[in-house]
């Protein structure tokens, strides 16, 4: 049976496929993007079924796991073989790697849908859907040579990982390596060099600064630190990317991220809220974009600029027969009618329609846009939590407000440190990122994106007390103190 056509999902791929990476899944975690850019770096992958097995916990339910007296008998080799170890005694060793290992332990995967925490490279398992190609799209980033050198994280990722002598990697290596040659596969990763962008080239510099500060402070003896780092600026940076793209590949404005200290300032709620927002519009109007270009380029339509011409390839266009029975021809004849009688050519009007349809019939349950939440509350970005229709506004946490700023003022280069207003202007160079130093400048960048018209009149006047809660903060981590003059200076060990 031939297979069907549908151009909806077609045009689905193809705009993942332009970004680099699948922003379609809620099950996406930074475990999964670790696997994934692990898996690269290491270009090896390890059998961990049996691992999977003896510390999944004997409470699940609805799924056939292994009994501990089956476990007993399993992996004798694993055991001290011929004693007679209490169930009870293995139950509660189970049990107890769970609760490190295994942190979706409350929603109990399946070993196909599944990653433990990766201590090191023994738990780098193969490919997962969760990973959604972001460990590709970023290894990819690190690994495009610049000026002759690819990215300095590479190495620190590697060297973290084959380091396993920290406590908890130790806890089952006697599990792991006691059929090490079993386990190891090597991999051949096909990875072209990647198109560097605007927004790529700031990811690339914000690894390889973080990376170069991870050496200097010493911080890189701790391997699950500099995992734990990595993986943390790397949900951060393809969230930048998603909503900065835009901008790299088609000239929009930038979409700018005003980092909320939580100090309860209203405006600055509002206006991180309105930031939020403004990054979803954004991964909109790039999809928009891709399709117009797209259509474009394919020259179907013998005119684009014939409104009769685009509606009848809406008309003709090939879908699955789900989709037809879903009305999906007559929502996207509806939404071509709508946005062509609002005003819009009809090239553009043609792409808006089928980016709506796209996200109402392919991805309908988390499209590109709602990916930033995704993304955001993960990194430790977008908050508060919780229901997923409560407001969303850049509430950053402090482990990644640590991990941007090392991504950005590279240590050794500055030992005197910077002032805090030279880093606000850093971060607005790099990511677009707003906190409040220069409250003139970063409020005319709010009022160009039509976002200070929509937050409370004294937003000017809070945008610096923001900056004074962001200072506490960095003070806090020890990578910031106040002088007796008000200055605060930004470096390492002051």
């Amino acid at each position: 049976m031939a297979k069907e056509i549908d151009l909806l999902n077609d045009y689905g791929e193809q705009i993942c496929d332009a970004l680099g990476f699948n922003p379609t899944s809620n099950s996406t975690k930074p475990l999964s993007v670790a696997n994934g850019l692990f898996r690269l770096c290491l270009e090896t992958v390890y059998d961990i079924k049996d691992i999977h097995e003896w510390i999944v916990s004997e409470r699940r339910i609805n799924q056939r796991i292994l009994s501990s007296d089956e476990i007993r008998d399993k992996y004798k080799d694993i055991l001290t073989y011929g004693t007679k170890e209490s169930v009870e005694d293995i139950k509660g060793a189970r049990f107890f790697l769970e609760q490190i290992f295994n942190p979706d332990s409350t929603v109990y995967p399946s070993y196909p849908n599944s990653v433990l925490n990766i201590s090191s490279r023994w738990l780098v398992r193969d490919r997962l859907l969760s990973e959604a190609r972001i460990g590709d799209f970023l290894y990819a980033v690190l690994n495009t040579e610049l000026d002759g050198e690819k990215s300095l994280a590479i190495e620190l990722i590697n060297e973290a990982l084959k380091n396993d002598e920290d406590d908890i990697s130790r806890l089952i290596k006697p599990i792991l390596t006691s059929t090490y040659k079993a386990r190891i596969a090597n991999i051949e990763p096909n990875i072209e060099t990647a198109h560097m962008n605007k927004s790529k080239l700031a990811i690339r510099k914000g690894f390889d600064t973080l990376a170069s500060n991870l050496k200097y402070t010493g911080q890189a003896g701790n391997t699950l630190l500099v995992l734990q780092k990595m993986i943390n600026y790397a949900m951060f940076s393809t969230y930048f990317y998603l909503i900065d793209v835009n901008s790299s590949e088609f000239g929009a404005d930038r979409i700018p991220l005003l980092l909320d200290s939580s100090d309860d300032l209203d405006a600055i709620v509002r206006a991180s809220e309105q930031c939020f927002v403004a990054g979803k519009k954004a991964v909109e109007m790039y999809i928009v974009n891709t399709l117009e270009q797209r259509i474009q380029n394919e020259g179907i339509i013998a005119d684009i600029h014939d409104i009769e011409q685009c509606r009848g390839f809406l008309s003709a266009m090939p879908l699955k027969s789900s989709n037809e029975n879903n009305n999906a021809r007559e929502a996207l004849l509806h939404y071509f009618d709508t946005f062509s009688s609002s005003g819009e050519v009809p090239l553009r009007a043609l792409a808006h329609a089928l980016q709506f349809a796209i996200y109402t019939f392919t991805y309908q349950n988390n499209t590109p846009s709602d990916f930033c939440r995704v993304l955001g509350t993960r990194a430790g970005l977008v908050g508060p939590g919780g229901n997923a229709t409560k407001y969303k506004r850049l509430l950053i946490n402090r482990f990644l407000l640590e991990t941007i700023v090392l991504s950005i003022v590279n240590m050794e280069e500055m030992q005197d440190g910077i002032e805090l207003r030279e880093l606000g202007e850093a971060m607005r160079e790099q990511y677009c990122i707003l906190i409040g130093t220069d409250a003139d400048k970063e409020y005319s960048l709010l009022e160009e994106a039509r976002i200070a018209q929509d937050a409370p009149e004294d937003l000017r006047g809070e945008l610096a007390s923001n900056a004074r809660g962001i200072a506490d903060m960095l003070i806090s981590l020890g990578l910031a103190k106040r002088y007796a003059d008000g200055v605060t200076i930004i470096g390492w060990r002051l």
